[in-house]
């Protein structure tokens, strides 16, 4: 599995991801919510890397059944796992299944569990196979530079947003910024803009 065709998996899961998020606010009547998790891109990180170590892991599988299993089990390691750095990391939990039918901690729970193996077996034989066929048409040397690119920007976008998410936390416990930076992030993204893009982050 090459790096770069990585980055293309983030990329497409990410916005799948992102899609997918805000079609079902639409339906449960939430209106737009921004759901993408990130503050420059549409890419969300959760449905990106959890795309990523799909495929890494499930790629040379062909039986369709093995990729549920495998993925419902996976897909909610990933999420339980996420959730808890999430919170030791940042101090915040953007989703949170406590109430939820059969949840675990509250960070993922076995019905969700269910649809990630259905997920799973999109992603494979619907989302990275096609892709991979595609690839295989685009000369090496385009798709590298593609990646660097594209890669660049997303961990630009990923610093950011994790910077700016840490100055949230930390205004919520009355602490004053000391760096430079740490000004910036407060004037650039203030409370009404972080709440209005990360509607579901709660402080734990």
């Amino acid at each position: 599995m090459k790096l770069c065709r990585l980055v293309f998996i983030y990329v497409l899961g990410g916005l799948v991801g992102t899609l997918w998020e805000t079609f079902l606010n639409f339906i449960n009547g939430n209106g737009f919510v921004y759901c993408n998790g990130s503050i420059f891109t549409p890419v969300n990180f959760v449905y990106g890397f959890g795309a990523v170590i799909i495929v890494a892991c499930l790629h040379s599988q062909t039986e369709w059944w093995r990729v549920y299993l495998i993925g419902a089990v996976g897909g909610g390691v990933v999420e339980y796992l996420l959730n808890f750095l999430e919170e030791k990391l940042l101090g915040t939990r953007s989703w949170n299944y406590d109430g939820k039918t059969l949840n675990i901690n509250g960070r993922t729970t076995l019905p969700y569990m269910a649809v990630w193996g259905l997920l799973c077996v999109a992603v494979i034989f619907i989302i990275y196979k096609p892709l991979s066929r595609f690839l295989d048409k685009i000369p090496p040397d385009i798709q590298k530079t593609a990646s660097v690119i594209i890669g660049a920007i997303l961990l630009l976008d990923l610093f950011i947003t994790v910077s700016a998410v840490l100055r949230y936390s930390a205004r919520n416990a009355n602490q004053n910024a000391f760096t430079a930076l740490g000004r910036i992030l407060d004037r650039c993204f203030n409370d009404a803009f972080m709440i209005k893009r990360f509607p579901k982050m709660k402080f734990s």
